[in-house]
């Protein structure tokens, strides 16, 4: 007996009840006289390949929506960037740059301490239909911001008699759109549940700032600004379930600077994940237990011996679910969108504010209160929509191999970025490796917004604290403070007759002054002087640049740190140019720490010449 074979390679439907005809006339001719399209036969043909070709369609889609390159279906890409570890992100927030001032009394030889106050983070200003909100805690008493800058300025206001009557303190502060909300949930015990989910009600969330959790069921009030920061009953985000570790602020230990918090790692059973739904809704993800493997160990022995069962097993666990009968509150942020980016000046109206004022007089602390005022000196940037099904696409091919891990050295530098601000940020990192000796070299910034080698403790602590969830196991990492040089310049030219003298100097001062400027250098950076020579040489007036002389400044009001490179006369450190070029090891950064004096100009006239 013949084997029937069936062409399985065809897809649609002409092609299908071709090979059906086919098949027909060879296996059944005797049975089907009448092949043609009025007959009975054509019909149930025609249905067959109907059924055929409507299931090789789904078939096909289905198979194209599981692959990245292919899918069209939004839910099939956040699918897919789900299980590449990719967190979508949803609308963007603007952030602007503002100076925020207030008026204060005088008190002896300058302005009164005592009525410098404290403007509370989430304190929220207006501009253009959009509201911004204080990042952290504003402090016009100290001129540091929280990252350790000095971002404070003082203007004395005179009088006819030319008496100081008050002073305007402005704090320089980072301002960023959106408007603080508290969901409120009531847990009962059918919500005890692995897993537990629930979905904020907006669609423009930003993010979520902290979620606690209180027993009982009757708050009408939402919690304190204080509660949200110092519960006990505090759930903390995670990037998985898996993860068992935060890092958070250390409120028992006193820190070295004003504007860097102490860091520590801590373990937590309270912990969730959210995530963006393709709806663009924000979903929150609890635990999926209601008792540690330790608490039920202990419930079970009753023997009142504390153990950790991770000594013993590989045990995961992905942390607890809610308890019934609490109450569970959300603090979240809405707001966001290419909307929320406007231009300078706008954001000058006064919101819903929390600013702290105990000075001795009620009156003078309404006053204070009263005078404060706002101005964006930026333009609010960076706002924007949630991204795009192509955007996301995109996204899930780079993340793929971008794990938050640290294995190379932009890994590391990367992390150091994302270490929150509360806890320090070096003005400057260099990174090395060496068989797997990771160093990091930091410098931070002084009152005159100098590079500096006087690095904070905690600063250093908290960077190898942090890192150290990251590293590879056989990574070893050395936090260490970098070098700076501090250089002086001597600078020989030419200027045409016709120029003003002063004015000339003074921009050749500004070139040089820019062009070391720390915020355009980096550890490691070479100095080329044919580029400095050129800076100069552009300056409208120089007619010849005759000669540049760099002095290493060190001791005294400079700092300690010489250069590798030989010097040409070793009593005065005039450095010996290399290929028109000051080296840089990767722990050096060269500057000039005072412009108005380091950076020496000596001019000569060209005047005409009568040969009789």
């Amino acid at each position: 007996m013949a084997i029937n074979k069936i062409n399985y390679t065809e897809r649609d439907f002409e092609g299908i009840r071709e090979s059906l005809l086919l098949y027909t006339k060879q296996y059944y001719p005797e049975l089907i006289q009448n092949f043609n399209d009025a007959s009975i036969f054509s019909v149930l043909m025609d249905l067959n390949a109907a059924v055929a070709d409507n299931l090789h369609f789904h078939i096909d889609r289905s198979i194209q929506e599981t692959v990245l390159q292919y899918a069209q279906q939004k839910s099939s890409i956040y699918n897919i960037a789900r299980t590449y570890g990719l967190k979508i992100p949803g609308y963007r927030p603007s952030v602007a740059v503002v100076d925020i001032s207030i008026t204060v009394p005088p008190f002896g030889d300058g302005e009164d301490f005592r009525y410098l106050g404290i403007l509370r983070s989430g304190s929220q200003f207006n501009g253009a239909g959009n509201t911004f909100e204080t990042v952290n805690d504003i402090d016009f008493s100290t001129q540091y911001n929280p990252e350790g800058f000095v971002n404070r300025t003082k203007i004395p206001t005179f009088d006819s008699g030319n008496k100081v009557v008050n002073y305007v303190i402005t704090k320089r502060e980072v301002v960023v759109n959106g408007t603080t909300k508290v969901f409120k949930k009531i847990i009962n015990p059918a919500d005890v549940v692995p897993f537990f989910n629930l979905f904020l009600p907006e669609k423009n969330v930003l993010s979520i700032t902290s979620v606690i959790q209180k027993n009982g069921t009757t708050y009408p009030a939402i919690p304190s600004y204080s509660e949200f920061i110092n519960s006990t009953n505090k759930w903390y985000e995670v990037d998985s379930l898996a993860e068992d570790t935060v890092f958070i602020e250390d409120v028992t230990k006193a820190s070295d600077n004003s504007g860097i918090k102490v860091g520590k790692y801590i373990k937590t059973e309270n912990r969730f994940i959210s995530e963006y739904t393709p709806e663009g809704y924000l979903k929150v993800q609890f635990g999926g237990g209601t008792t540690t493997p330790e608490q039920q160990l202990v419930n079970f022995a009753k023997s009142g011996i504390k153990l950790d069962l991770g000594n013993y097993q590989n045990n995961i666990g992905l942390g607890l679910t809610v308890q019934p009968n609490t109450t569970l509150f959300i603090q979240y942020r809405t707001g966001g969108g290419l909307s929320s980016n406007i231009g300078v000046g706008v954001i000058n109206q006064i919101g819903t504010i929390d600013l702290s004022i105990n000075g001795p007089s009620s009156d003078i602390n309404t006053n204070v209160f009263n005078s404060l005022n706002i101005t964006n000196v930026t333009a609010a940037i960076g706002g924007s929509n949630p991204p795009s099904t192509e955007e996301v696409r995109n996204m899930v091919t780079f993340n793929f191999s971008a794990q938050k891990r640290a294995v190379t050295i932009n890994d590391y530098k990367s992390l150091i970025d994302t270490m929150p601000g509360k806890f320090g940020s070096p003005g400057k990192v260099s990174i090395t490796e060496n068989n797997n000796k990771i160093t990091i070299q930091i410098l931070s910034y002084d009152d005159g917004g100098k590079l500096t080698q006087s690095v904070s403790n905690n600063l250093k602590n908290n960077l190898a604290t942090y890192l150290s969830n990251f590293r590879m196991i056989n990574d070893y990492i050395s936090i260490d403070v970098a070098k700076v040089i501090d250089l002086e310049f001597e600078i020989y030219v030419m200027m045409e007759s016709d120029r003003n003298q002063g004015q000339v100097i003074t921009e050749i001062i500004n070139s040089v002054a820019n062009y070391m400027s720390p915020e355009n250098r980096e550890l490691g950076q070479n100095v080329n002087m044919s580029e400095i020579k050129k800076l100069i040489q552009n300056v409208a007036g120089v007619s010849t640049l005759t000669e540049i002389k760099v002095i290493n400044k060190v001791g005294g009001q400079y700092s300690t740190s010489e250069t590798s490179q030989r010097y040409s006369n070793n009593s005065t450190k005039e450095i010996q140019l290399i290929d028109e070029t000051i080296f840089a090891e990767p722990s050096q950064i060269y500057q000039i720490r005072y412009t108005n004096k380091d950076i020496k100009v000596r001019v000569k006239n060209i005047k005409t010449v009568d040969f009789k």
